[in-house]
């Protein structure tokens, strides 16, 4: 068995029967979209994510400004092959994307400020209060869909 397989194997994964459903209310095209990627990504003003060793796991997130250039946005995560997002970081924080469906008038509008937490919190129980969070200043910017980027 690879070390991989045995990683999955010994992984404390989260079961949920339940998957909590919200119907759209309105169309697409007046919907204003909010980011939320798992990749750590922060920006050059913001602290690092601490990704040094596995019990001191940072489990904070990050809010990032729609005006901060992409190419400016850094990245502090280490368990993904960091190659694709060098080349292009819409692989990992679509802003890009969103302010393209914004152009085209699928979406009506991307948030003024979208999110980051790293990807590798082993102990979700840890997460639940950055969820609320995040949830809470999305509320009060009006935005009505969350994108989550898994990475």
């Amino acid at each position: 068995m690879s070390k991989l397989e045995q990683f999955i194997a010994r992984f404390p994964w989260v079961r949920s029967n339940a998957i909590p459903f919200a119907k759209l209310t309105k169309d697409l095209a007046d919907c204003k979209i909010a980011l939320v990627s798992t990749g750590g990504v922060y920006a050059p003003s913001d602290m690092p994510f601490n990704i040094i060793g596995s019990a001191d796991v940072d489990e904070s997130h990050r809010e990032i400004s729609y005006a901060v250039p992409l190419q400016d946005l850094k990245i502090a995560h280490e368990h993904f092959n960091k190659a694709f997002s060098a080349q292009d970081m819409n692989v990992i924080y679509p802003i890009e994307r969103l302010q393209t469906l914004v152009e085209e008038f699928y979406i009506g509008g991307v948030a003024e400020i979208n999110y980051s937490i790293s990807g590798y919190i082993p102990n979700p129980d840890k997460l639940f209060q950055t969820g609320k969070t995040i949830a809470t200043s999305m509320l009060a910017q009006g935005v009505d869909i969350a994108v989550i980027v898994p990475v």
